[in-house]
């Protein structure tokens, strides 16, 4: 009988058999549902809480959590060679939290994570923008197929049906959040080549803090010991999902990524559907399929193109 470290084992030797950007593509998943965990956590925590107060103590558990594999990685040499991205990532960070977790506590969880899936195209310009990478055809395709299923779920023409005036306030902070964090991931490619992930997700988690204090002492409220471990929970996993993130996009380009980040929908929905009454409609399930065939399609082509597509082009 096979012991559990034996199966670990097996299992660590079958991933790293993989090609890097089918590995980039599982843990790209795995970061996707423990956000989407943390999502409906936050969301349970500020009927409360407000969010900056969240944040803050949620921000203070995922140092203490990234600390330890910092000190291993590093092995006491612990710098920061491109401080100018380090601290411009630090500031999209900020206002990307900020706005993606104040709309998650007062939308609908389908909605905003629904909302959220707009960095999709904000993926793509900056990837050519900022990384000069080329876009396929193929690829363009099917990320214009899989933002269609995002529009049947979100019904635009719906929400925008009574003007700007009637326009909540949170969808605009779900917009905010969604170009903030599409322009992080981008330039975490270029990071990467410079700095240690470990080094990277710490130090931000650290200054994402401090830079919040401000905020959270004018909303405080003392939580109780169960809301402290709820959040000391969303501090876990946000810590494990940002390093599966960035080895994610150390690995592979990001608009490679990109589709799969649409599992967050599946995630979500469930979540909102059982512990939020929030029951999706037909057009929630019809975009799902939409999103899921194009998903399923770009993961198919990854794989039979790795051989054969050049560093700068991908169909």
């Amino acid at each position: 009988m096979t012991s559990v470290p034996q199966f670990i084992q097996k299992m660590t030797a079958v991933f790293e058999r993989l090609p890097l950007n089918i590995r980039a593509i599982l843990i790209m998943f795995i970061a996707m549902m423990c956000f989407s965990t943390m999502s409906a956590t936050i969301k349970e925590l500020g009927q409360s809480l407000h969010v900056t107060v969240i944040i803050v103590i949620r921000q203070g558990f995922m140092v203490l959590f990234l600390v330890p594999p910092l000190l291993k990685s590093s092995k006491g040499k612990i710098r920061i060679v491109r401080k100018d991205l380090f601290l411009l990532r630090a500031f999209l960070t900020f206002f990307s939290i900020l706005g993606g977790l104040t709309a998650i506590i007062n939308l609908p969880l389908a909605t905003a994570t629904t909302l959220s899936f707009t960095r999709t195209f904000f993926i793509t310009v900056f990837a050519v923008v900022i990384l000069k990478e080329t876009v396929g055809i193929r690829r363009i395709g099917a990320l214009v197929v899989g933002f269609t299923g995002i529009l049947i779920i979100a019904r635009p023409f719906d929400m925008f049906s009574g003007g700007l005036a009637a326009l909540d306030n949170n969808i605009i902070f779900a917009m905010v959040a969604a170009a903030t964090i599409a322009a992080n991931q981008v330039i975490i490619r270029i990071h990467t080549r410079y700095d240690q992930p470990t080094v990277m997700v710490t130090g931000q988690a650290l200054l994402i803090g401090l830079a919040m204090i401000p905020l959270a002492y004018l909303y405080w409220t003392t939580p109780s010991w169960k809301q402290i471990g709820l959040i000391a929970l969303t501090g876990a996993l946000a810590s494990f999902a940002q390093w599966l993130m960035v080895h994610a996009f150390k690995w592979t380009k990001a608009t490679t990524l990109a589709p799969f980040d649409y599992m967050r929908l599946l995630f979500s929905t469930a979540f909102g559907w059982f512990l939020f009454d929030e029951f999706p409609d037909g057009y929630t399930w019809l975009g799902a399929a939409v999103i899921f065939a194009s998903t399923f399609y770009i993961m198919r082509r990854e794989a039979k193109l790795k051989k054969s597509t050049t560093p700068q082009t991908v169909e």
